[in-house]
Order: structure tokens, then C-alpha cells, then sequence
């Protein structure tokens, strides 16, 4: 990705000037849609929220906050990695609200056209870890976000958090030991 157009885009979104969202959105789209893809075959093959979808909800998430200000790509990726983790919560939430209102004959079809009959609620009880994380440690929740939601490396995260490799490899591990921790206690 061109570094000075990705960041010209990302001084013409703070102006406000017309058009420089859907520009950016442009010039990340494919690089997005890869980690959404790559994430949504980590977290549910045969899930039902396409990547295109994730994408466009992620963008559309993004560009509707008020008075979002945006530092540099780094924080960029960051802030999409944040708003992908709410997104597939909230959907595979919101479906779990739907499948208990479901009728017995369509809830049955619905249970055997999936391939993890537990990934509601299990992306439930990783939203609630997550959200517990947040609030302990923010950083530890960027990070997380990161290789997790993202699919980063711990190299692409180390430059685009200004970190050594060791730094970040050592972070993963302590945010993946309060998460385990947060999802084990059930809160």
C-alpha cells in the first residue's frame, strides 16, 4: 500500500472533505476484506456474515462516529480491528436472540445448517472476556485485536505499533491469558 496516499487520504478525512472516506476505503478495501476473510474462517467456516459485509459494516461504523480522529495507519487498522469485534459479536448475538424466538421447525433447519452449534454463545462469552480486558488493560485489548480480529503478525503489529517483535509476542501472550482467563470464569 502506498504509505503517503494512505496517509494524504487520512488528512483529507479529518477535514471533512467529500469523498476522502470513500477514497480510503479504495485504497484498503482488498487488504480489509483479506483479514476479515481470514478471521471469519478462523472464527466460524460457514459462517453466515459474509466478509464483504464485515468490511462495509466496518467502514460504515467508522465513518459514522463523530469526531473520530485517526493518527496514523497503525491506529487505522486498529480502530477496524475494534469495530470487526463488535460487528461479529453483535451479529452472532443478535442471531442467538433470533433462534430463540424461532419456531421448533425453523429453529431445526437453522441448527442443521450449522457447523459449530455453540459459536453464539461462544462469541457471547468472548465479547463479555474481551470487554473485561478493555477495561483492565486497553492496550492489551489493541493488541488482541490485532492478531486476533485483524490476523496480523506479530511483525506487522510490532511496525505498526512501533514495538519490537519480543514486546508484542510478549503482549499476545498476556492478552490471550487474560482473555483464556475472562472465558473461564464465565463472567
Amino acid at each position: 500500500m502506498n504509505e503517503a496516499r494512505f496517509s494524504e487520504l487520512l488528512q483529507r478525512v479529518e477535514a471533512g472533505e467529500s469523498g476522502a472516506w470513500d477514497a480510503l476505503m479504495r485504497l484498503v478495501y482488498e487488504d480489509l476484506k483479506r483479514v476479515a476473510h481470514n478471521q471469519m474462517a478462523r472464527i466460524s467456516p460457514g459462517q453466515t456474515l459474509s466478509t464483504t459485509v464485515l468490511v462495509h459494516e466496518t467502514f460504515e461504523k467508522l465513518a459514522t462516529q463523530a469526531g473520530l480522529s485517526i493518527n496514523d495507519r497503525s491506529h487505522f487498522y486498529s480502530l477496524c480491528a475494534g469495530a470487526m469485534r463488535h460487528i461479529v459479536i453483535d451479529h452472532y448475538r443478535k442471531r442467538g436472540t433470533e433462534k430463540r424466538r424461532a419456531d421448533p421447525d425453523a429453529m431445526a433447519a437453522y441448527e442443521n445448517r450449522r457447523v459449530t452449534p455453540d459459536i453464539d454463545s461462544a462469541l457471547t462469552e468472548l465479547g463479555r472476556a474481551m470487554d473485561q480486558l478493555e477495561r483492565r488493560d486497553p492496550r492489551l485489548l489493541e493488541v488482541f485485536e490485532m492478531r486476533f480480529f485483524a490476523g496480523l503478525t506479530d511483525a506487522e503489529i510490532a511496525s505498526r505499533l512501533g514495538l519490537s517483535d519480543r514486546t508484542v509476542q510478549r503482549l499476545v501472550a498476556k492478552a490471550r491469558a487474560w482473555v483464556g482467563a475472562g472465558l473461564g470464569s464465565g463472567a
